[in-house]
């Protein structure tokens, strides 16, 4: 069975015999390929992008790709790639998450002293969003991943209450502007989203990514709380920094065992294959992951 196979059953709300991999990003062409994007024309780009694609679906077995965050590029994708892997689209402007640090108090202030003009600015994201959508599945996009970081490392970027207010209900029409259109939707979100969690779940999300363990989150208790959520994700990019193989094994057993195995779950870093991790840390990953869902989930 594809990874492209295990992708669908998770996303249909089955399990699959093992969960599937994938990744947000890959960021290691060069070390992990000898691909240089540095060496490539921006006319090539494109051609260069599909061809990293091509060797992660069909080396390392992904079974999902990014198609970015326009419709002309989730088609590209598409075309090249969809007979052998799942082509998500990527959104990331719907809501309010959490502002640069240029923009900060500009925020804090609007918050606190101009909610009207926040509240016209959500619905205009909002709409601008849900355009987008359709537009993309048009394109060909599998499914969406809503890539809205919420969380500081010790907490969410407002308090739950003014979450609540100003990001719960736009982000709940979203989900069902998504819905209508056949496909499911994933949140990405880094940081600590505890004290949110429950409102996020009731958006009707189909699935959350990152589970950030550097930001607090424990994917043994985000799987006790929602049995059912397509969770993805968890395994401590902290961890990948250096090669400490069995440091990396160790995470990869956690997530494989509580994430998991027999359960509705997509095996990836808790960000993402990111610019100066060490291959050889990625390759430790994968071994430890095919070696668990090759013996069944025997998890020792």
């Amino acid at each position: 069975m594809m990874g492209k196979d295990c992708m669908e059953i998770v996303l249909d709300g089955r399990i699959p015999h093992k969960p599937p991999h994938w990744e947000l990003a890959f960021q290691i062409e060069e070390e992990m390929f000898g691909m240089i994007p540095d060496a490539i024309a921006e006319a090539d780009k494109a051609a260069f992008e599909l061809d990293v694609l091509h060797r992660l679906v069909d080396e390392l077995g992904w079974g999902a790709v990014g198609g970015g965050y326009d419709p002309e590029s989730v088609g590209r994708t598409k075309k090249a790639l969809g007979h052998k892997a799942l082509v998500a689209a990527y959104e990331g402007n719907g809501v309010f998450w959490m502002p640069s640090g240029n923009n900060m108090m500009d925020f804090v202030v609007r918050l606190y002293e101009h909610q009207d003009d926040l509240h016209a600015e959500a619905r205009e994201k909002c709409d601008k969003a849900k355009q987008f959508f359709k537009e993309a599945t048009d394109a060909g996009a599998d499914f969406f991943v809503l890539t809205y970081d919420f969380g500081f490392n010790d907490g969410p970027f407002v308090s739950p209450e003014q979450f609540r207010d100003l990001v719960t209900p736009y982000l709940t029409e979203l989900v069902q502007t998504v819905h209508g259109l056949g496909r499911k939707a994933i949140l990405h979100s880094d940081g600590c989203i505890k004290q949110i969690l429950d409102q996020l779940y009731s958006t009707g999300l189909d699935g959350y990514q990152s589970v950030d363990p550097q930001g607090h989150m424990d994917i043994k208790e985000v799987r006790k709380q929602y049995p059912d959520w397509i969770l993805m994700g968890n395994v401590a990019c902290n961890m990948l920094q250096d090669t400490n193989e069995e440091k990396i094994r160790e995470s990869v057993r956690y997530c494989m065992t509580h994430g998991g195995m027999g359960k509705p779950y997509i095996f990836s870093t808790s960000n993402c294959i990111f610019k100066g991790m060490p291959p050889e840390s990625y390759r430790i990953m994968l071994d430890e992951y095919h070696r668990i869902a090759d013996i069944g989930g025997q998890i020792p």
